[in-house]
């Protein structure tokens, strides 16, 4: 068919529109019709497009489109939008995956290295750790200045204290010097050290009067190098040994700790027992005054935490 000859498209009726080079296209369904006329057995190129537009038109009829117009070589735009959407589901699920995979790896590096810290803090600490001393025991450290006592002399009072440790709910552990009066039918002073986990160490200062008939002690009199010293405690009354104990136990600290520093550094001590039914008196034995003095060494070691290295 000639070009000029052409009005609207054979196959669709749309009005064509004839290029420079005398090429005609559909522009709404495609098909190409060209000027030039063809060999006697050769099919022109304008009836082979319109063959082949007309066979696509059939199937589009028939409802096969899709896989008429699909081709491996040439995806059309629906293909096209599927394979984009498909690309870009995949990629979001890898991401995910990516962000999950490294949310785990990372917790679990934490986790391990959290765990070394932990280890390795507690290595650390093997030793234990002095408990802070409260204001009184500080106060009580500050008048033992006049005490001496090293780590090797404090083992020394420690191996030869008759250390008991007595299990309740709290732990505690007494120490009292081999050559302590107390449980004896003896007159005179005496001290021992109480010890509990929790709270840490006390100093206890006694006195104890065996007689055969009670003096209803109220008071004590120390007469140190000549000095007059007034001590009442509270006084309670048992039996030893078939005798009467009138005695008196308390915790000593600040002010009190001076009066047992002044006991045992003093060349002589008196000890006068005052009560309302009568009144008796002895000079402080050498050994109850060493004693003593071993006590506030033990104690000061105590206080300056040689137990615990």
């Amino acid at each position: 068919m000639e070009v000029n000859e052409l009005l609207n498209c054979k196959n669709c009726g749309a009005i064509l529109t004839a290029s420079a080079n005398q090429t005609i296209k559909c522009d709404y369904c495609g098909t190409i019709y060209h000027s030039k006329p063809q060999t006697d057995h050769t099919i022109s190129s304008t009836e082979v497009t319109t063959e082949g537009v007309q066979h696509q038109l059939e199937n589009v009829e028939n409802g096969d489109a899709n896989e008429t117009l699909q081709s491996d070589d040439f995806p059309t735009d629906k293909q096209n939008t599927n394979l984009g959407c498909s690309i870009a589901l995949i990629a979001s699920v890898a991401i995910m995956v990516v962000i999950v995979i490294a949310k785990i790896i990372g917790s679990e590096q934490k986790t391990t290295y959290s765990g070394s810290i932990a280890i390795d803090t507690s290595m650390l600490n093997t030793q234990p750790q002095p408990v802070e001393l409260s204001e009184t025991a500080q106060a009580s450290l500050k008048k033992l200045a006049a005490i001496n006592v090293d780590k090797k002399l404090f083992k020394k009072l420690i191996k030869d204290s008759s250390n008991i440790t007595r299990e309740s709910a709290v732990q505690a552990t007494y120490f009292r010097d081999k050559n302590s009066i107390v449980g004896k039918p003896v007159t005179g002073l005496y001290a021992y050290i109480n010890c509990y986990d929790i709270t840490g160490c006390n100093i206890y200062f006694g006195c104890q009067h065996i007689n055969k008939k009670p003096l209803g002690l109220q008071s004590l009199t120390f007469v140190i190098n000549g000095k007059r010293l007034r001590y009442k405690p509270d006084f309670a009354t048992d039996s030893l040994q078939h005798w009467i104990n009138e005695y008196s136990e308390e915790t000593i600290y600040d002010d009190k700790i001076l009066i047992l520093l002044k006991l045992v550094t003093a060349d002589k001590v008196i000890v006068r027992f005052n009560g309302n039914k009568g009144h008796d008196q002895i000079i402080l034995p050498k050994d109850q005054q060493d004693a003593l003095k071993r006590q506030l060494q033990l104690y000061k070691g105590l206080l300056l935490g040689y137990a615990k290295e």
